[in-house]
C-alpha cells in the first residue's frame, strides 16, 4: 500500500518538507500496526543504505561532489550532507519498533491521518491508497519542568 509520509519537526521558521510517497506492507489496522509498518519499512532502507556504504568504500570513488543544484535541494530540507552512512551497521527492526511504539505511548511524537490526530495504538484506523501521513515529533522547552 502507498501512502504520503510527511515529518514536520516544530521550530522551524519554515516548513518546506513535501510529503514523500512510501510503500509499506499490507494494510494496517490500528495506529500500532501502521507505526511498525512504517518502522519496518524505514529501517528496511536504512539497513539497504548501510550495506550499500560498505560496498561504496571499497572501491575509488574520486570522491564524492555535489553540485550546486544537490545543495539546493538539500538546504530546503534544512541539512546538506551526503547520505553515507558511516559505520555501516545495520539496525534491528524488532528493537526500532519496540522503540517508536514506546515513544508514542510515552507521547514523544504524534501522528495525523489527513490532517486527524490519531489517539492510542490500538485505535482502529481505516487507511486508504494514497493518504497523507503526517509525523510531529514533540519536544521539550528549555526550563524548569514545574
Amino acid at each position: 500500500m502507498k501512502i504520503l509520509f510527511e515529518q514536520k519537526k516544530p521550530g522551524r521558521t519554515r516548513q518546506t518538507i513535501v510529503p514523500v510517497e512510501m510503500e509499506i506492507a499490507g494494510k494496517p489496522a490500528n495506529v500500532g500496526e501502521l507505526i511498525e509498518a512504517a518502522v519496518r519499512r524505514v529501517v528496511a532502507d536504512f539497513n539497504d543504505r548501510a550495506s550499500r556504504a560498505e560496498a561504496d568504500t571499497e572501491k575509488d570513488t574520486g570522491g564524492m561532489v555535489l553540485t550546486t543544484t544537490d545543495i539546493a535541494d538539500l538546504a530546503e530540507t534544512g541539512r546538506i550532507a551526503f547520505g553515507i552512512v558511516y559505520n555501516g551497521k545495520q539496525v534491528d527492526a524488532d528493537e526500532a519498533v519496540a522503540n517508536a511504539l514506546q515513544g508514542y505511548d510515552d507521547g514523544l511524537f504524534r501522528i495525523f491521518l489527513n490532517g486527524r490526530l490519531l489517539g492510542e495504538a490500538d485505535e482502529a484506523i481505516e487507511l486508504c491508497e494514497g493518504d497523507l501521513l503526517t509525523v510531529v515529533r514533540l519536544t521539550f522547552l528549555a526550563g524548569r519542568m514545574w
